[in-house]
């Protein structure tokens, strides 16, 4: 298991992965910061990204915070950066 910093921005008109700055993710979802349901589309992303389980990916801390603290299970931190660098780098090139 490894922790992952996300910066999130709520309500955006286009989601997905922005950049990588320090080791904290910046990320956009669609969905409002209202009921958690930004919290989930993050967790359901990043599963997606990393091709894990849901249930592998969960915002820890910074609930109600722009950034958050993600626990990633399954993966370790090095593989874990090596496919966000891979992911963000194939999204540039499209």
């Amino acid at each position: 298991m490894c922790r992952l910093k996300v910066k999130v921005t709520a309500n955006s008109h286009r989601p997905g992965l922005v950049s990588l700055v320090d080791k904290v993710l910046h990320c956009r979802v669609s969905s409002p910061p209202v009921d958690g349901r930004a919290n989930r589309e993050l967790e359901e992303l990043l599963a997606e990204v990393l091709r894990l389980a849901k249930s592998a990916v969960n915002v820890r801390w910074g609930h109600m915070a722009r950034v958050k603290t993600v626990e990633v299970e399954e993966i370790d931190e090095d593989k874990l950066f090596a496919i966000l660098r891979q992911y963000l780098i194939n999204a540039m090139r499209e």
